[in-house]
């Protein structure tokens, strides 16, 4: 709502609708801080018997976790989704800023380095000699001369994969925000959910799960107040641990503060339904 508008009526700065405020932080802290109800019953319901959605992809907000787009280069259907995610799809984009730092943090787990290729290869070369000969003396003078490789060049990775990644994350950046929230804001409260065992992020030692996704709501209740629609948000992880999601049902809470926040439902996907979901939407 305008300013000149809340002076005419009379009304107090932070008004807004349904117990929110015109201030996407303010917002998100009166979820976290449970200042406004979140509908935790209907939701656990939901999640035991959940109904098969009718929401199209393209009204379909999609956020991404760190271990996704560091992936998602490497997918054989790679290109397919990029274009869809890039020409196609209407919703917002949002890559969290705490998952652009994990990109890097993570970077060698999931993108093979050339050692790690090579070592790849080299253990299936030995299992297949020792089907042969398991005293093969060469397989020792390998094994060190990989230990040697990996030590002066492990960080190095393979070229066609790094501009493949480069690629993604280029043509992303054409369409998607980063949301970063305030962190200040949330010091003593990312202690007490851990604590208590609220999603995401109880089953880590460190609070980048709970950042994630405070990004994620910050920067789409930002998006809302600046008019942007959607009806669905969906996260696509690969995490499958259970203070995101169980049996690939996100967990009630998480579905609980999205549809208190932003008034829409909110799934987890893994990068394989998001292939899916993208084939079903370009056939």
């Amino acid at each position: 709502m305008k300013k000149w508008v809340r002076n005419l009526l009379g009304l107090p700065e932070n008004f807004g609708t349904e117990g929110m405020t015109v201030d996407p932080l303010d917002d998100l802290v009166a979820v976290f801080e449970r200042n406004v109800a979140i509908s935790a019953l209907p939701a656990l319901i939901d999640a035991l018997d959940p109904d098969p959605t009718t929401v199209s992809l393209s009204d379909t907000a999609l956020g991404f976790d760190a271990n996704v787009f560091l992936r998602l280069a490497d997918d054989n259907q790679s290109a397919l989704v990029v274009d869809y995610l890039t020409g196609v799809h209407k919703a917002p984009l949002v890559l969290p800023g705490q998952a652009i730092q994990e990109f890097w943090n993570n970077q060698t787990e999931a993108i093979p380095t050339v050692s790690k290729k090579l070592g790849n290869s080299f253990d299936s070369l030995k299992k297949a000699v020792n089907g042969i000969d398991d005293e093969f003396e060469q397989i020792e003078k390998i094994e060190n001369l990989l230990d040697e490789f990996k030590t002066e060049h492990g960080a190095v990775y393979d070229e066609a994969t790094v501009k493949k990644t480069a690629s993604v994350l280029q043509n992303l950046r054409e369409r998607a925000v980063v949301p970063f929230c305030p962190r200040a804001p949330f010091n003593d409260l990312v202690a007490h959910r851990n604590k208590t065992k609220t999603p995401p992020g109880f089953k880590d030692s460190g609070d980048g799960d709970f950042f994630v996704w405070a990004d994620l709501l910050y920067g789409l209740k930002s998006l809302q107040h600046q008019g942007t629609g959607f009806s669905r948000l969906v996260f696509v992880t690969n995490d499958t641990k259970k203070d995101w999601s169980r049996e690939g049902i996100a967990h009630p809470i998480l579905a609980a503060e999205a549809n208190a926040l932003l008034d829409v439902s909110f799934e987890t996907w893994t990068l394989k339904q998001l292939v899916k979901a993208v084939e079903a939407e370009t056939t």
